[in-house]
């Protein structure tokens, strides 16, 4: 494990690098965003796990998230977007990454940022863990005012059904095409099952989506018995993918 800085819009950010025990000279890489109010140390279980395979794993804390700069109160889902352009490509500078096989794992608000992510950058594999997703007029706003833990406004609009072309991430997903694994929480009340389904229904290729459901898993995954399935779910699913 190795900690890593970077700076964006003049805000120092934090990450960590896993590295496989016997890297080669171009490895696969994975890299994790996590959701709002969360942390890259939520993940690391899932990186370590990963690295065993021989991937090289990077997390990093968006501005005012963990161990990184900024008052979360402040930044628009722009701003938040720009982080997790900027950590991309610093993972692609990183020795040992093939940056030609890099996937990306996002949680929730990650999974929303992840989405857009593909439009702009080359992304083997996707993987969706509870990904939310948030009206396009809000893109530019403070993201801390609409909260989806905190405003039932925004998950009864994830309730409702949407075609690709109503939201940014429902479109990107649209237009992706490569593998996406959607893991999805059976009792998840701040991304319920028809925010999922929108994301799903948009995949045009099923034959490129692989859905998980864990039986009575909540929205957040704490340590202990469901992040030990998602660790599980992802080794099988990222096994092939080395």
């Amino acid at each position: 494990m190795q900690k890593l800085s970077f700076k964006v819009d003049g805000y120092n950010l934090a990450g960590t690098i896993f590295y496989p025990d016997k890297p080669k000279e171009k490895n696969s890489a994975i890299f994790f965003v996590h959701g709002w109010t969360g942390n890259m140390k939520n993940s690391f279980q899932y990186a370590e796990a990963l690295s065993k395979l021989g991937f090289v794993c990077m997390l990093f804390d968006m501005r005012g998230h963990g161990e990184s700069e900024g008052d979360i109160k402040k930044f628009t889902i722009k701003e938040f977007s720009n982080d997790v352009l900027a950590a991309y490509d610093h993972l692609v500078g990183v020795d040992l990454v093939d940056s030609e096989n890099i996937s990306v794992i996002g949680s929730s608000f990650g999974g929303y940022l992840i989405s857009i992510l593909s439009t702009k950058k080359k992304i083997r594999n996707l993987v969706l863990r509870a990904p939310a997703d948030y009206p396009n007029e809000d893109f530019h706003k403070s993201k801390y005012l609409f909260s989806g833990s905190e405003n039932p406004e925004i998950v009864a609009w994830r309730k409702l059904v949407k075609k690709p072309a109503d939201t940014f991430a429902l479109q990107a997903i649209n237009n992706y095409r490569g593998d996406v694994l959607v893991i999805e929480s059976e009792k998840d009340i701040i991304v319920p099952h028809e925010s999922t389904q929108n994301y799903i229904d948009a995949i045009k290729d099923k034959n490129k989506l692989t859905h998980v459901v864990i039986n009575d898993a909540p929205h957040s995954i704490k340590e202990g018995i469901f992040r030990n399935k998602v660790t599980n779910i992802l080794i099988d699913w990222f096994r092939n993918k080395i």
